[in-house]
C-alpha cells in the first residue's frame, strides 16, 4: 500500500503487519465500549420518552378537571424532559458518528486518510457528550490519546491533513447530528397542549358533557356559533386532547 507524497509515493507506515494488528485490536476494544455507551443512551432516551407520555396524560387529566395549576406543573416538567432528551439523543448520534468511522477504519486497509480526521471528530464529540455521558467522554479521550501516541511514533511520514479542513468536517458532522436529534425529538415527544380561552371553554364543556354532545346546544350554551364549535373541536383533536368520531 502506498500513498501520494511530495515526491511520488511514500510507503504506508502500516506496512508492519504486527503494528496493523495492534491498531485493529485497540480500535475494536474502543468500538466495543462505544457500542455499550450508545445502548445506554438509547435506553435513557426511551425512559425519558415514556415518562413524558405519562406526564402528558396527567396534563390532559388535569385540564379535564379544570385544574390548570396542576396541568402547568406537569407541562413544565415535560419541557425539562424534552431538553434532557434532546441532549441525550444528540450525544447518541454523535457517538454513532465516531462508531461508524471506527468501523470503517477497522474494515479498510488504507488507514492514513481516516485516523487523523478521527482525532478531530473525537475531540469535538468528547466536549459535546461530557455532560450527558461522562463514561463515553472518558473512553473517547483514552482512544484519542492512544491514536496520538501511535501516530506520533508510527506515522511520521504520513500525508499531512489540513487541521482547519478536518475541523470543518467534524463541525459538519456535529451539525447533522443536532439536526437529526431535533427531528427525532419532535417525533417522539408529544407537544403539550396550549389552549386559547375559547378552546379551554369548549374543552371544559366537553369534559363535563361526556363522550357525545349536541353541537347546537353546545354553541347556544357557550354563546358561540356552530361553525366555531366545529373548528375548535378540530383544533382540540389536532392537539391530541379529543378524538372525533363520525
Amino acid at each position: 500500500m502506498q500513498v501520494p507524497g511530495g515526491d511520488g509515493y511514500k510507503v504506508d507506515p502500516f506496512i508492519d503487519e504486527e503494528a496493523r494488528e495492534e491498531v485493529r485490536r485497540n480500535l475494536e476494544q474502543s468500538l466495543s465500549k462505544l457500542n455499550a455507551q450508545i445502548l445506554r443512551l438509547e435506553s435513557k432516551y426511551r425512559e425519558l420518552v415514556s415518562r413524558s407520555k405519562e406526564y402528558f396524560e396527567q396534563v390532559v387529566d388535569a385540564m379535564e378537571s379544570g385544574d390548570e395549576e396542576r396541568a402547568s406543573i406537569y407541562a413544565e416538567e415535560i419541557a425539562e424532559l424534552r431538553k434532557l432528551a434532546k441532549m441525550v439523543r444528540r450525544s447518541q448520534l454523535m457517538l454513532e458518528q465516531v462508531k461508524l468511522r471506527l468501523e470503517t477504519i477497522i474494515e479498510v486497509s488504507d488507514l492514513i486518510g481516516l485516523v487523523v480526521p478521527l482525532l478531530s471528530l473525537i475531540a469535538e464529540v468528547e466536549d459535546e457528550v461530557a455532560g450527558v455521558a461522562p463514561d463515553a467522554a472518558k473512553n473517547l479521550h483514552e482512544l484519542a490519546c492512544y491514536i496520538e501516541d501511535f501516530t506520533s511514533s508510527n506515522m511520521a511520514s504520513a500525508v499531512e491533513i489540513g487541521t482547519q479542513e478536518v475541523s470543518e468536517d467534524a463541525k459538519k458532522v456535529l451539525e447533522e447530528a443536532r439536526r437529526l436529534a431535533a427531528e427525532r425529538l419532535k417525533e417522539s415527544f408529544p407537544d403539550v397542549p396550549q389552549l386559547s380561552e375559547i378552546e379551554q371553554m369548549v374543552y371544559s364543556y366537553l369534559s363535563k358533557a361526556g363522550s357525545e354532545i349536541n353541537l347546537k346546544k353546545c354553541a347556544k350554551e357557550l354563546g358561540i356559533d356552530v361553525k366555531q364549535v366545529k373548528e375548535i373541536l378540530m383544533k382540540l383533536e389536532e392537539k391530541g386532547l379529543i378524538e372525533l368520531v363520525g
